[in-house]
């Protein structure tokens, strides 16, 4: 990186900037519009877990703190930008400078942890749907979720342990103490590999969160209009995959410690595009029971009763273990679950029509048994696995 005379030296250049130059705006609003659709969506997750199964599970519980994460990210994003984020180093004043930096390099720490806790909650989602297909092994999911942590946690140590015990000097007023930075803390371009590579882990996490649940759509009995909606809905990662991919590109900043105020400022934005897409794009299978469709046997064929089966689920939010709790059962073409207050055990609904009557047959009428959480969530997101209808199949 070169000598202290060198980095003052470059310094000095960096005035040359314009000074009415900032990008501390485009951040603020980024940041707080992505988020805004994420609580929207989670809002929407959650809503429809407690209003169909009145519980929620270990999933929900890692993106609940993902959005927390990415809230408080976006709120220490608007304190950066309002001391100097965005804005070139050389302009703000010694104190600026020193709350800018202060501020904004823990705003990494939630960047880097909300988006790790919401792929580990999609990740614990693919557990569950695939604990309904005993042709789908478990255990890289498993795998994931570990390395998922690990790999993510080992680079917030080290980012946070690169000056050691003197991780101040980062935002000291004195410039003569920033100045040492080059021989107290580790060469920055550890920095810059250190987030390629844990970028294209994520990417790669993402990658195996688009292609596992065409893994399940595959195996399912569903119509080919059925599964295309499926495709949709379920690998939707594919978007976490391209924002984790232009993160990793910007990563390339991390090397640049002379204007970092300004610097950035493109890599906040990409790290706030990625933590929100991996909420939205994890969540967003789960908002398919607020959409409910109708049949459409006859024009004049009103709304299908549907029901509930019984079934027993534990939580993670239950405060007794072996919590029970009515569930849905998955039932026609589409595997929709809807609520309704009475059971029924018929297979059959006939309805009386001038002419005669309609006869609409229930194509699958399944009811599940103790602790089913796999079957709970493959109903929720209209997912029918091929455990149902090949009962016989044993796990790998």
């Amino acid at each position: 990186m070169g000598s202290s005379e060198d980095w003052t030296g470059a310094y000095s250049d960096a005035g040359n900037n314009d000074p009415h130059e900032n990008q501390g705006p485009l951040l603020v609003r980024t940041c707080w519009a992505l988020i805004a659709i994420s609580i929207i969506v989670v809002g929407g997750r959650l809503y429809a877990k407690i209003y169909k199964t009145r519980r929620l599970y270990w999933d929900d519980g890692l993106m609940i703190l993902a959005l927390i994460f990415g809230i408080i990210h976006a709120a220490t994003i608007t304190e950066a930008a309002h001391y100097g984020l965005g804005k070139h180093l050389a302009y703000l004043s010694d104190e600026a400078r020193s709350n800018t930096m202060r501020v904004g390099i823990f705003t990494l720490l939630w960047a880097m942890i909300s988006p790790m806790f919401g792929r580990m909650s999609f990740l614990v989602s693919l557990l569950y749907l695939t604990g309904t297909d005993v042709r789908v092994s478990r255990w890289p999911i498993w795998a994931f979720i570990a390395l998922q942590f690990i790999i993510n946690v080992v680079a917030i140590i080290v980012f946070f342990t690169q000056c050691g015990n003197q991780l101040d000097i980062l935002w000291s007023e004195d410039l003569g103490d920033l100045a040492k930075f080059l021989t107290v803390c580790k060469d920055p371009i550890i920095q810059t590999d250190l987030g390629y590579f844990q970028g294209a882990f994520n990417t790669l996490t993402d990658a195996f969160l688009t292609l596992m649940p065409a893994v399940l759509i595959k195996h399912t009995t569903l119509s080919a209009r059925a599964k295309v909606g499926l495709y949709a809905l379920l690998c939707l990662s594919v978007l976490a995959l391209v924002a984790s991919i232009v993160k990793t590109y910007e990563a390339r900043v991390l090397h640049k410690i002379l204007d970092y105020t300004y610097d950035l400022s493109m890599y906040v934005i990409a790290l706030s595009v990625e933590l929100n897409v991996v909420i939205i794009t994890s969540s967003v299978p789960f908002l398919r029971p607020l959409f409910e469709r109708k049949h459409n046997a006859s024009a004049q064929l009103e709304r299908m009763q549907r029901q509930w089966d019984t079934s027993t689920v534990g939580s993670v939010f239950s405060k007794k273990s072996g919590a029970r709790m009515n569930l849905s059962r998955v039932d026609s073409e589409e595997n929709s679950i809807l609520p309704d207050g009475n059971y029924q055990s018929t297979e059959s609904i006939q309805m009386q029509q001038p002419g005669g009557a309609i006869q609409v047959t229930q194509e699958v009428s399944v009811s599940y048994e103790t602790n089913d959480v796999p079957h709970v969530h493959a109903a929720l997101v209209g997912l029918l696995q091929g455990e149902i209808n090949n009962p016989r199949l044993v796990r790998k």
